[in-house]
């Protein structure tokens, strides 16, 4: 796994972590739901494999593996790279579910991922901007797929997917983001295409 896809992940699971403390310590009991997250987070992949599985299964792309999961009341995550080198600047693959019945939307979803995306390395993200909205089929049903690009602060051209659709217990979204310049349409269309809730 890279650094960073590891800083990726780990900025995510830190900003939904501490909205979950707050809440619960708040209203007591925060030791209990620390130790019932150190027991939802994994880096192992058959384990993440295995909490992707409970909302979703997939076809994972070539050369691509589960990094890490989380798992915690209404939300799941699964992060998905390439198990290249350290040094792989290829595309990230994110996988979340969230209970439809709690008060974030998909779009609030999205955004607050992206929000944490964007720190990677402390650096400021890409200033993405809508270049396309494409229709995708998923699970045998079509869903709308927004297709973004913006340069981050080193003058890079970044891409980002996104799309969601229902999952078994809420909404499923899907994120895919990373440098244009090692985009593969065949290959990211094939995992939209292979995505199932059954």
């Amino acid at each position: 796994m890279s650094r960073n896809t590891k800083n990726i992940l780990t900025i995510l699971i830190v900003a939904l972590v501490f909205c979950i403390i707050g809440i619960v310590a708040a209203l007591g009991g925060a030791g209990l739901v620390l130790d019932k997250l150190k027991a939802n987070i994994s880096s192992d992949p058959a384990k993440v494999k295995e909490m992707a599985n409970t909302f979703v299964s997939y076809e994972l792309p070539a050369d691509y593996s589960e990094t890490m999961g989380f798992n915690f009341l209404v939300y799941k995550m699964v992060l998905i790279s390439s198990g290249g080198s350290a040094a792989s600047t290829k595309p990230i693959i994110f996988l979340a579910s969230f209970d439809s019945s709690q008060s974030m939307t998909p779009e609030e979803m999205t955004s607050q991922m992206q929000k944490s995306l964007e720190q990677q390395n402390g650096q400021k993200g890409a200033n993405y901007k809508v270049v396309e909205t494409r229709t995708v089929t998923i699970d045998g049903k079509d869903a709308s797929l927004v297709v973004s690009e913006g340069d981050d602060s080193n003058g890079k051209t970044m891409r980002q997917w996104v799309t969601t659709f229902p999952g078994k217990t809420g909404i499923i979204i899907v994120m895919i983001q990373g440098p244009a310049s090692e985009w593969d349409d065949a290959l990211y269309n094939e995992f939209l295409s292979s995505l199932s809730t059954k």
